[in-house]
């Protein structure tokens, strides 16, 4: 996964086909964020609009909704170290490009393939900013530091 760090992955229930021979090609949207506590989170949902673009318009705050509730929940930092990404898939073979480069381990280059792969395959990127500081960070790039507990290393 980009960032290294172990992520908590959840997704949107699965749609319903209706017809079972035609395959279903729908888009995916994730977002990924990587939290002061050193962990990272993904969370995706499928969508019908045709571009991230569309998807923002129609749906902006879902998935930071999703990620907060689900942190909060959990008893985990809500706080990102600077904006999160998104991640706007085509269809379900560019999410499982997607999902595979997520889980590459950072600077690999494993993950420069997954990167280049999600390029040919229509996968659109751009950054997203939740909260008006990660405006800031996003401006002059400079990410949140580290809490203590996630800079700590092992005992002994």
């Amino acid at each position: 996964m980009a960032g290294g760090r172990a992520a908590l992955w959840a997704s949107a229930p699965p749609r319903t086909q209706t017809k079972p021979l035609q395959a279903l090609s729908m888009a995916v949207v994730t977002l990924l964020s990587d939290f002061v506590d050193g962990t990272s989170m993904a969370l995706s949902e499928d969508t019908d609009q045709p571009s991230l673009n569309d998807y923002m318009t129609s749906a902006s705050g879902q998935l930071w909704a999703g990620t907060q509730q689900r942190r909060l929940q959990r008893s985990l930092t809500r706080q990102r170290r600077g904006p999160g990404t998104l991640f706007f898939a085509p269809n379900e073979e560019a999410q499982a490009s997607v999902t595979a480069y997520l889980q590459s381990e950072t600077g690999s280059s494993q993950e420069a393939q997954w990167h280049e792969a999600i390029q040919q395959q229509g996968v659109e990127i751009a950054p997203h900013v939740g909260e008006a500081h990660e405006r800031q960070v996003l401006l002059r790039g400079e990410q949140r530091p580290l809490t203590r507990q996630a800079k700590a290393q092992g005992f002994g």
